[in-house]
């Protein structure tokens, strides 16, 4: 069985390293652009059972972007990750409701044991 991922970002590098190191244990990744998370509610309806933030976007800051998940009602667990390795401001994202939080560059293995730990089948 499959696991689907929702990958949130401005850019589209990340995403297919992401897959790379996700698909081989059974998730699907999907990005998508960060505009279409704030602008839209469609995140409700979907069956995504994690989301992987970027949280250094440049126009839409991370925490920004997981307080709008909050207020629109999304309970996906979500993992940060951030190149800068800002503890206080990662911590404080896990404070506001992100599961975890993992620093670029990551290693597969790293990645691979957040997303099995937290990303786990919703119920129906």
């Amino acid at each position: 069985m499959r696991h689907l991922i929702l990958v949130i970002d401005n850019e589209c590098e990340i995403p297919g390293v992401l897959r790379e190191g996700l698909t081989p244990i059974g998730f699907d990744v999907v990005w998508v652009n960060v505009l279409a998370i704030l602008e839209n509610e469609w995140l409700k309806k979907t069956k995504f059972e994690g989301i992987i933030l970027n949280f250094d976007m440049r126009d839409y800051p991370g925490m920004v972007v997981l307080e709008r998940l909050h207020e629109q009602g999304i309970e996906i667990p979500v993992i940060v990750m951030s190149s800068v390795p800002n503890c206080e401001q990662l911590e404080e994202a896990v404070r506001k409701g992100a599961r975890d939080y993992i620093v670029k560059p990551f290693n597969s293995s790293l990645l691979q044991e957040k997303c099995l730990r937290h990303f786990s089948p919703r119920p129906s």
